[in-house]
Parts: C-alpha cells; structure tokens; sequence
C-alpha cells in the first residue's frame, strides 16, 4: 500500500518573507510503507520553458508540475509540485544592486539547507560560471509516522542584480527521475536585470507643481516591483526602497527648466537617507545627471553631482542636530544661475556652484544601506 509523507515548503516561505506562512504550508508526496513496497516513479520524461509574467525570469522546469508564486521584500519564490504531490523545484530569487561576495552566497545557500532541515552530503561545489552547489538528505513523515528520506539539490547563482536560490527536492527512491534532467533545469535559468530608468508620470509637463498627496493626480511615479514600492496613501508620498544599497529618484511631470527650487515636509522610514535634487534629466545612454543632497536620521548630512551616474561631493558628510531624527524635516533647495543652497528645517546647511549644468527638473532622492528602507514626503512645492 501507499501513504503519503508530508515535506514542509513553509521553509522555503520563511526564506523569502522572514516570517510565518500565509499559504498552504506542506506538499505530500508518494511513499512507501514498508522498505519492501516499491514505488511508481513519477516520470519527469519532459521540460517545458517558463517564463515570469514581467518576462524577467525563465527557465526549464518539469511538463505538467503545478506552480505556486509568492513574493515579499525584494524577493520571489516560485515552487513548482509534482504530479501526486511526489516532489518539487523552487526557485527564489533575491534582488541584489551590487554582486554578493562568494561568502554572503555561500551563506544564503546554506539558510536555505537549514530552512529545510536538511543535512548536507560532503562540501559546496562551484562551477566553473560561479554556481554554488550542496546535495543533501532530509527527512519527511508519512501520514503512518515513518520517516520517509529525501534527496534535496540546492543551488546559489549569480546574476547582474539578482541571486537565484533553486532547491530540488524527491524522496530518495524517485531522485533518478529527476537527476538527469538537473544540469539542463540549471543551464536554462535567466533573470534580466530590473529597469533602472525613472518612469515618466501620466500627467501633462507642468512648469511646477505643489501637491498635498491628498490623490494620485498622475504627476508622480506610482508603482510596485521587486525593487522599489512608491505610493499615495494617507496623505503622503511614500518612496521606499526594497533592497539594500540602492538609490532612487522620483521626479514630477514638469518643463525642463533652467533656474528652479524644491520645498518638501519629510519623515523617515527606517535608516535611509531621504532628500531633494535638482536639473535631474536622463542623458541619451539613460544614465543620469542632477544635483541632490540628503538628511539622514543619524543627523547626518551631505550634497553631491551626478554626471552620467558619476558622484561628485560638493558637502561632504556632515553631522548637525538642526536635522530631526524621528522628523518630521523641512527641506529646500534651490539654484539660481551656478549658484545652489541647501536648507533643513530653515538653517542653511550648504551652499555651493557647480559650472556648467544642463537644465532639468526637481526630483526627490531615497538611498538605502544595509536594508529595505524609505521616506515620506508631504506638501511638495516645486518652481
């Protein structure tokens, strides 16, 4: 006869959401009752290609297996189960700005050997494209009570902004289905970077605005993605930044201007350093050129130029307690001809000039560092 053990994927969830599951927590998968009973193995005689919906993720995985998705924070998991519930492959994958050194790789793949209580078969293999690879056994428990061994392949891949987790796991009697088709599933994965470019807002270019955030009025970037969340809600702008070390400007639809200013209300969210910029434009390769400067809830302070997305300090980082860490901070800055301020809570903090700068428009800026992190802007006035 057959039972069926029970193989927690709650693991893999608490992996990609760092908390408790909200979805169904357990597969089944086909086993035997006693040593002597064999099973039928479930064929994975096929693959078939796959591709995310946003077209950014594609890979291999086995004809007729049914998928589950879920995301959170800067990271998504897809988990695809057998026929019968006899196995699955996962793929999380993590957004990375920056390449993750081979220790922090190393690191996330053996979390995800630990969420799966699983223990590893001799030592981490890299190929020769810098994959990380651990075989490992695990256990899984049939609705008898008996343990029921599991083959589990885990693998950490590198890609230009992203860190692919891809788990395998079968009860050990049926892995020879599966491990042929291994290498294929791994060579086929793909992930294209995220877009870096600021989307343009709905609204008709204005000469300035001033808005309350009261509603979406289509004059701001409203949008969601394993990147970045920017909403309206409450009153407020909310720019927040799902991956650590990356940055972020928001820009209104308005008449590239010469001469121009920006006054904002903010507040923190989290350890991010949140400000203003200035003749903020995308040159013909999209890098970016403009002027910002920040306050950080350390009561820290700094201004700088981006030509091309090259940085060039013009105040160098500077602490003050005019800056107010739990906010909320009044922002202004303005240019006029060569010449910029800078003003927090209205004391001058900066003033500086800079030749030679192409007209643009204001923008808002968000940095992370070691987390997700953001700010909330109000009562926005640019001219």
């Amino acid at each position: 006869m057959k039972t069926f053990v029970a193989v927690t994927i709650c693991a893999l969830s608490v992996l990609l959401l760092g908390s408790g599951c909200a979805m169904p927590q357990s597969m089944s998968v086909t086993a035997v009752a006693t040593p002597t009973i064999v099973l039928s193995p479930t064929p994975v005689s096929a693959l078939t290609a796959w591709q995310s919906p946003d077209g950014r993720v594609s890979m291999q995985v086995p004809t007729g297996w049914q998928m589950e998705h879920h995301e959170d924070a800067g990271r998504t998991l897809w988990i695809w189960n057998a026929p019968d519930q006899h196995g699955l492959v996962s793929l999380l994958v993590i957004a990375s700005p920056t390449l993750l050194a081979e220790a922090q790789r190393r690191e996330l793949l053996m979390q995800a050997v630990s969420q799966l209580d699983a223990t590893p078969q001799g030592d981490i293999q890299r190929s020769g494209d810098g994959t990380l690879v651990l075989e490992a056994h695990a256990s899984g428990t049939s609705s008898a009570g008996s343990a029921v061994p599991l083959w589990v392949r885990v693998s950490a891949q590198q890609f230009d902004d992203a860190e692919a987790i891809v788990v395998m796991a079968l009860p050990s009697v049926e892995s020879a289905q599966l491990i042929p088709h291994v290498a294929e599933v791994q060579a086929s994965l793909g992930i294209a970077p995220l877009p870096t470019l600021t989307p343009v807002p709905t609204a008709t270019p204005a000469p300035f605005t001033r808005d309350s955030f009261d509603a979406d009025e289509g004059r701001w970037f409203i949008g969601d993605d394993l990147r970045r969340a920017m909403t309206i809600q409450d009153g407020v702008y909310h720019m927040y930044l799902r991956m650590a070390e990356s940055y972020y400007l928001s820009a209104p639809a308005e008449v590239v201007r010469t001469n121009q200013s920006i006054h904002v209300t903010t507040r923190f969210d989290g350890v991010a350093r949140i400000g203003v910029a200035l003749r903020f434009k995308y040159r013909a390769d999209e890098s970016r050129d403009y002027v910002a400067c920040w306050i950080s809830p350390i009561q820290r302070y700094g201004c700088f130029r981006s030509e091309g997305d090259n940085w060039t300090a013009y105040q160098e980082v500077s602490t003050s307690d005019v800056v107010v860490p739990e906010g909320p901070n009044t922002l202004d800055m303005s240019v006029d001809g060569t010449t910029y301020v800078f003003r927090v809570n209205g004391v001058e903090m900066a003033s500086f000039v800079i030749e030679n700068v192409d007209p643009g428009v204001p923008a808002l800026y968000v940095e992370t560092f070691d987390k997700a992190a953001g700010g909330f802007f109000d009562d926005a006035e640019t001219k």
